[in-house]
């Protein structure tokens, strides 16, 4: 009768003569390297397939958290402002008109932008011109990326504050201007970094005269066909036709109306995706 097998033993039987070998618990499994650069190769493709995406995404939400932290500021600021002053209606004080230009235009925006700066923690201000006009608008692209915004008139159109402005304590560059009897306010979020594009780092509100809140015009989208065959007269008017936000207008001013979407988190081509997820 064999003896009985024990835990941890293999008995072999060779040539009538019975041999214990004890399992060799140290033993060491490698891979080849044939295997090693398989499993390199595919992480590097995994990689190259999601770190676009990623880093689109923390990009987007970068600007996402810069864009609601400026609202926020410039809302508070105006807010600030107004009391300096000592008015009941910032916005309807400063486009006050008397025939030939706006009375209180600069106090508004000085006191505006101290205001601002004192939020940021920030005990310099200074007022100047960040970029002449041309140079400035080859740095500025629409929304989706396809034109460089030029020409004096179509960027008094767009929003002059993006060209005349202030650099502010938390790097944004920020200005107050108004037109047409409405005061607006063009930020661009993040300052001289890139993609200093509409829609993206530069936005341009108006302040509603009846309760001071930031806000756009709704945008309208036109095809090309209607562009050209429409009544819009100016070059500036046609860059601007329906304050465009989205990806397939070629217009020039396009971007200037995303403020609209970005205020609202809606995404200006998909409705059911939230602003900043879905930037060209």
């Amino acid at each position: 009768m064999p003896p009985p097998r024990r835990n941890g033993l293999i008995a072999r039987v060779l040539g009538g003569i019975t041999h214990v070998t004890h399992w060799n618990n140290s033993r060491k499994i490698a891979f080849t390297l044939a295997e090693v650069l398989i499993t390199l190769g595919i992480i590097g493709v995994v990689a190259a397939m999601t770190m676009p995406s990623l880093m689109n995404n923390y990009r987007h939400k970068a600007l996402e958290t810069q864009f609601k932290k400026s609202v926020s500021m410039v809302s508070q600021a105006i807010l600030n402002a107004k009391n300096d002053i000592g008015v009941d209606n910032f916005a309807s004080y400063c486009i006050e008109y008397n025939g030939d230009t706006y009375n209180n235009s600069y106090e508004c925006a000085t006191t505006f932008s101290k205001a601002f700066n004192s939020l940021s923690k920030s005990s310099k201000w200074e007022d100047r011109v960040i970029q002449d006009i041309n140079r400035r608008s080859d740095t500025i692209k629409t929304y989706n990326g396809k034109q460089v915004v030029q020409g004096e008139t179509t960027l008094a159109a767009l929003g002059r504050p993006i060209i005349y402005t202030q650099a502010m304590a938390d790097g944004s560059y920020i200005n107050m201007h108004v037109n047409e009897y409405t005061l607006y306010i063009g930020v661009d979020i993040n300052g001289a970094k890139q993609p200093n594009k509409l829609g993206h780092d530069i936005f341009i509100f108006y302040v509603s005269p009846k309760n001071d809140v930031l806000t756009y015009f709704k945008p309208e989208n036109y095809t090309d066909e209607e562009i050209e065959n429409g009544d819009f007269g100016k070059d500036y008017q046609i860059a601007r036709a329906g304050n465009p936000c989205n990806k397939k207008s070629s217009q020039k001013g396009n971007g200037i109306g995303c403020a609209w979407y970005a205020l609202r988190n809606e995404c200006p081509d998909d409705a059911t995706k939230s602003y900043f997820s879905c930037l060209p």
